[in-house]
């Protein structure tokens, strides 16, 4: 009964996801498109007011679908991770180790000297 619910909430989910977010990839290859054709049009006959309007907002875009994909990008390899943590430990104990070891600050520099 739990995996039937399960299953059901998935395709739920998947239905959602959709509705919402969209494919992400496809809308970020529909927006350079659309500022190609904006570049070509500014190239021959130069762009009206609203049309840079246009452009602006969609270089917006253009950042927030870069940030949807690399969120995507992060919980998928977050979601490998879990999957294969228990499988090799002793590689992901190192990767962590590795990670901790980068992120640290071993001094700091006074440019103002």
């Amino acid at each position: 009964m739990f995996k039937e619910k399960l299953k059901k909430l998935k395709a739920d989910l998947k239905v959602w996801n959709r509705e919402v977010f969209g494919d992400v990839n496809q809308a970020s290859k529909e927006i350079h498109k659309r500022l190609d054709e904006l570049d070509t049009h500014d190239d021959e006959d130069g762009l009206v007011e609203s049309e840079r309007d246009e452009k602006k907002s969609l270089f917006a875009k253009v950042t927030e679908s870069k940030a949807k994909q690399e969120a995507i990008l992060f919980q998928k390899a977050r979601q490998s991770w879990i999957k294969q943590g228990g499988l090799n430990t002793k590689f992901f104990h190192s990767t962590v180790k590795w990670r901790r070891e980068r992120n640290q600050l071993h001094r700091v520099f006074d440019n103002n000297k």
